[in-house]
C-alpha cells in the first residue's frame, strides 16, 4: 500500500514548481540578476515537482514501512526493528487572515524504532481507499501489543 501527500498539496507544489522553472528560464535572458533566478528557482522547482509526482510518499507492506520525504531522504523501518507504534491526536489553534481563530485536530501515527528514531504518517494523506484502516490492521498484525491503536 502506498500513501502519497493529499491532492491539494500536490497541485499547489506542481504549480509552484512550474512557476520556478519558468523563472529559471526567464533568468537566462536577464543574466546578471537572472543568475539568482537560476540558482534558486531551478533547485526549488525540482523539489516541488518531485513532491508533486510522488517523491514524498510512504509504503507499508509485509517487510516494513518505507518513507521518502520532501528532500528525497529515505527512512525505512523493518517490522522487527519497531519498538512501538502509537496513534496520536493533537489540537492546535489556527488563525485565518480575517482574524478568526479555529481549533483544529491533527491525527498521526508514530512508529519508533530501536534507535529511538521516529516515523510519522499523517491521517490526512491520500492513498488507496480505506488506507488508514488497512495500515492499522497491518501494524496490529505485525507489532501486536507494541501497537496502540
Amino acid at each position: 500500500m502506498i500513501i502519497k501527500p493529499n491532492l491539494s498539496g500536490r497541485i499547489f507544489w506542481g504549480v509552484a514548481g512550474a512557476t520556478m522553472f519558468i523563472l529559471a528560464c526567464a533568468g537566462l535572458g536577464l543574466m546578471p540578476m537572472g543568475l539568482l533566478f537560476i540558482c534558486l528557482g531551478l533547485p526549488i522547482g525540482i523539489f516541488a515537482m518531485g513532491y508533486t509526482f510522488g517523491a514524498a510518499q510512504t509504503r507499508i507492506d509485509d517487510e516494513g514501512i518505507f518513507q521518502r520525504n520532501f528532500f528525497f531522504v529515505p527512512k525505512q523501518f523493518k517490522w522487527g526493528e519497531i519498538e512501538k507504534g502509537d496513534i496520536q491526536t493533537s489540537t492546535y489553534d489556527s488563525k485565518s487572515s480575517s482574524g478568526w481563530t479555529e481549533r483544529r485536530t491533527r491525527t498521526t501515527v508514530v512508529f519508533i524504532n530501536k534507535e529511538n528514531k521516529k516515523l510519522y504518517i499523517n491521517a490526512s494523506s491520500t492513498g488507496p481507499e480505506n488506507w488508514w484502516t488497512e495500515m492499522r490492521r497491518i501494524a496490529k498484525e505485525k507489532l501486536g501489543e507494541r501497537f496502540d491503536g
